[in-house]
């Protein structure tokens, strides 16, 4: 099976076309027929959002995950003591998180 994807467009109003290749594999009774048989060609038209999709997947696969500067910032202040930390802020955002756990976990019927 070969797998031939033409090239992807930024440009509104384009698509782009992918193009599958494969033959039918059959028993050995068979082989022959099958052999003289062309290949079927299928073929794919992604619409303008799935490019869009595609390129902007493929943007932001070249950026880090993690912020080095920030992190090495973060080090430095936990390092000299001058990092603070709002405790309130941190209780806030633990409630909030398990507010949204609780409305997305399944509710068991008493």
């Amino acid at each position: 099976m070969s797998i031939n994807i033409k090239g992807v467009s930024s440009k509104s109003g384009q698509t782009s076309t992918s193009k599958v290749s494969g033959g039918h594999r059959s028993s050995n009774s068979n082989a022959t027929n099958t052999a003289s048989k062309k290949p079927v060609d299928d073929s794919v038209d992604l619409t303008e959002a799935a490019s869009k999709i595609q390129f902007i997947e493929q943007s932001l696969s070249n950026v880090p995950i993690i912020d080095d500067t920030r992190v090495q910032s973060v080090g430095n202040s936990i390092k000299d003591g001058s990092y603070q930390v709002d405790n309130e802020k941190v209780a806030d955002r633990i409630l909030t998180a398990e507010k949204q756990l609780s409305n997305t976990s399944v509710k068991e019927k008493p």
